[in-house]
């Protein structure tokens, strides 16, 4: 039997809320954590541990106490300076960076997670800091990765193409979908979070971070032309928190009139989600770019079909089990919504299409061949001592 794998996992963006690289990390970490061949540790490089979650805080190995700016450019000046952190992870073989982070290490290996290049397509949609960030150090961490970790084949296509990597090195692993995202029924479950988040039925829900390439503003002009049709009835709900550039999405919905039609209800804390994506009679999700795209997939194994856009990756986690359309059409948008609002056949075909189409993603999966990237790097840092 292959000895058991003694792997520290960055918890980084679990500590620091960060909506998809968090759920990543820590639905990763815990499944990682139920293996029998995986001794697996955490490391969270820039909050208070009370942060983390308890099984996290208790496996802790390394934390600094640092500001996001001071970590990032600490790191990146390592990878500059050929300075090694192997110091800080004693009793370790190999480090899982599960954010756009590599540690520099020399005598370990370190597999990186890259979510997307968004910064590449579109610079314009990140904070000149991160995207001078982004731009100097990713070359650097992905060189150094002893193996990369992409969760879409359209993340690892981009990462081939405009980073220059060799595609062998580059294993494509998609992301799961968390038991608890299931159809629920209980009147009094579904009535008692549309009491509390003040949300009338039906209603179409958006999940996500507000910011530029989640195309909200788009989604909103779609929604008010279907408010002037005297036969639609649907609240629009958009949960999630302020990302950055987000002021065009408040300033659409303002000049729209949409102000009693249109609800914000800030971060929506992560026990509240299933029920709110059960809640809501549609899923629309008109992001123009998407390393993988968690939110879609959870609405449809909680049974609500869903809307989504043909960009970038999402066609891999919706395929055929809900209407595709192209980001930048702002008439098939309305006329998707319209017809999956107004035609109970198609709404309940893709409701049990979404659900069978969900049950194809899940974390043990995803640790499982995880687990196999880490062995293949062992074995080639072993090869070449």
């Amino acid at each position: 039997m292959e000895h058991k794998l003694r792997v520290c996992v960055d918890y980084t963006p679990v500590a620091n809320v960060r909506t998809g690289l968090g759920r990543y990390a820590e639905q990763l970490g815990r499944h990682l954590l139920e293996r029998e061949d995986v001794v697996t540790q955490f490391y969270a490089a820039t909050t208070a541990p009370e942060r983390l979650p308890s099984y996290a805080r208790r496996r802790m190995r390394t934390r600094w106490h640092w500001s996001t700016r001071r970590w990032r450019l600490s790191v990146a000046l390592a990878h500059l300076a050929g300075r090694s952190f192997d110091r800080h992870f004693p009793h370790t073989d190999l480090v899982h960076c599960t954010e756009h982070l590599l540690l520099p290490l020399k005598e370990m290996p370190g597999v990186l997670t890259v979510h997307d290049v968004v910064y590449l397509h579109h610079p314009e949609w990140h904070l000149p800091l991160n995207r001078w960030f982004l731009r100097l150090a990713m070359p650097h961490f992905v060189r150094d990765a002893r193996a990369i970790i992409a969760v879409s084949e359209f993340t690892k296509q981009d990462v081939v193409n405009l980073l220059g990597v060799d595609p062998a090195k580059v294993h494509v692993i998609y992301e799961g979908v968390d038991p608890r995202f299931r159809p629920i029924h209980s009147p009094a479950l579904l009535s008692e979070l549309r009491a509390h988040y003040r949300l009338q039925a039906p209603f179409i829900l958006y999940v996500g971070a507000i910011e530029p390439r989640k195309n909200l503003p788009l989604l909103l002009r779609a929604f008010a032309a279907l408010c002037r049709e005297p036969d639609f009835r649907h609240q629009r709900v958009i949960a999630g928190g302020k990302g950055w550039l987000y002021d065009q999405v408040f300033a659409t919905a303002n000049a729209l009139g949409l102000d009693e039609r249109v609800i914000f209800t800030g971060h929506v804390p992560e026990q509240d989600l299933p029920t709110l994506y059960a809640a809501a009679d549609i899923f629309a999700f008109p992001a123009f770019f998407e390393g993988f795209g968690l939110p879609p997939l959870e609405a449809m194994a909680c049974g609500t079909p869903v809307v989504s856009s043909n960009a970038a990756s999402l066609p891999e986690v919706v395929g055929k089990a809900g209407l595709l359309v192209s980001p930048q059409d702002e008439g098939g948008w309305v006329e998707a919504l319209r017809r999956l609002s107004s035609d109970a056949d198609l709404h309940r075909q893709l409701s049990a299409e979404g659900i069978a189409q969900a049950r194809r993603f899940n974390w043990d999966d995803t640790a499982r061949r995880t687990v196999e990237v880490y062995r293949r790097a062992m074995a080639g840092a072993r090869r070449n001592s």
